[in-house]
């Protein structure tokens, strides 16, 4: 019987809620225990805006992971979403002495907590802060200061800020629901984490997410994070649009996209457009499907483009354009990024490594996976506001005290030891 401990997280998506646990293994990687997912309700652009709903809808999720993995979920960590998020740049700057001596970890927790300081809006607060790069006596560049001999350090960070109402909304839904908050993540911030190498972030790399109502993405360099940003559409309005030109049912459409749906001209043979206008249901085709396909996730990639602001240096990404989410999986979507982009672009669905990954249902697990990832500590984690509570050692020693274990109390023990 393994001894592993076990980590719970619940991605808030557009369209669905997904539960996952995962087992953390002795050599730091992840296995997937169970899983739970509900169609989203009383949830929109990431936050709860009917309460009743949205919790009776995270009550099942997490049931049905409880009763597969045979634990009882009393807490979760979960990701936070949205267009209230912002993405802002800060400079922090302290003295280390008045001499010259070696930077220490305090030093720069301090200058970073000057960065922290940054004046924003009341009704914000802080989600995350990563430094972009550090400057000691004037010289820049640096990734890592520590040790290094200075006077003066300096930093510049990138930090995302969420809506406080939409956040604390999202802790009581899950308070409503019966279970406790351990703690939020951003969701591109959880997606990278599971899907992005370190390498890739240190050659640069683009991130984009095309969600179910929503496109979000992630700009890495040198590896931080240095820019992100949402566009609101995504794969709930490529099923709207095929619902429309096959003049079919939305439920109808969605599967069609799912086990058809070709984005890109190029692959399939042409069809006059006309066809879309005229009396009779159309036949459907791949080069009908990518003629009504195609333009708008084209248009959707052009958004996040323009979101972009300056693209002139996707050019250097060594790491090219990494491609996820449930509105990517049509066939060419990747082929279509590369176009827009002008970068080599691959799409990605889970992390390598994944134990038990198969048994996941298709859909897109990779942000509870980086949530998960984030937990057991696989990289350090994102510097989070939340209100003081109990006694822990981060995020994990809280998680760790909420699965108790049903039948074998053995596990619960080495759960929690």
């Amino acid at each position: 019987m393994s001894q592993g401990r076990l980590l719970v997280a619940i991605d808030f998506g557009t369209t669905t809620f997904r539960a996952l646990v995962t087992e953390e293994r002795s050599d730091g990687s992840l296995a997937v225990v169970a899983w739970g997912q509900e169609p989203a309700a009383g949830f929109q652009d990431g936050d709860f805006i009917d309460l009743r709903s949205g919790s009776q809808c995270i009550g099942r999720a997490v049931r049905v992971a409880e009763t597969a993995a045979d634990v009882d979920i009393t807490g979760f960590t979960y990701n936070i979403s949205g267009s209230h998020l912002r993405s802002v740049f800060a400079r922090g700057q302290v003295q280390v002495g008045p001499g010259p001596r070696p930077i220490k970890a305090a030093d720069i927790a301090a200058v970073l907590a000057k960065a922290r300081s940054l004046a924003i809006p009341f009704d914000h607060q802080i989600l995350a802060v990563n430094p972009i790069e550090y400057t000691v006596d004037r010289v820049g560049g640096i990734v890592d200061p520590s040790g290094r001999i200075g006077c003066q350090l300096e930093v510049e960070a990138h930090l995302i800020t969420g809506s406080r109402s939409v956040v604390r909304n999202i802790e009581n839904a899950i308070g409503t629901a019966g279970y406790s908050g351990a703690g939020g993540a951003v969701d591109v911030l959880a997606s990278a984490t599971a899907l992005l190498q370190p390498p890739e972030k240190n050659e640069g790399v683009l991130l984009i997410d095309v969600g179910g109502a929503a496109t979000g993405w992630a700009l890495f360099r040198n590896g931080h994070i240095v820019g992100n940003g949402m566009v609101p559409w995504g794969g709930q309005h490529l099923t709207a649009d095929l619902a429309h030109g096959l003049r079919i049912p939305m439920e109808q459409a969605e599967q069609i996209k799912r086990r058809k749906g070709v984005t890109l001209r190029s692959l399939v043979e042409e069809i006059s457009p006309e066809i879309l206008f005229g009396d009779d249901n159309p036949g459907v085709t791949g080069g009908l499907l990518a003629a009504i396909l195609e333009p708008r996730l084209e248009e959707i990639f052009s958004l996040v483009k323009s979101d972009l602001g300056d693209a002139r240096p996707l050019a250097s990404l060594g790491g090219g354009l990494v491609l996820t989410g449930g509105g990517s999986r049509c066939r060419g979507s990747d082929a279509l990024a590369e176009e827009v982009f002008g970068v080599p672009t691959q799409r990605r669905y889970l992390p390598p490594g994944l134990h038990g990954a198969a048994r996941l249902p298709d859909g897109q697990w990779a942000t509870a996976v980086g949530l998960s990832l984030w937990v057991a500590g696989a990289e350090p984690a994102p510097q989070t506001e939340r209100r003081a509570g109990p006694p822990t050692r981060g995020v994990l020693g809280w998680l760790r005290r909420l699965i108790a274990h049903r039948r074998h109390g053995d596990r619960r023990m080495a759960a929690e030891g």
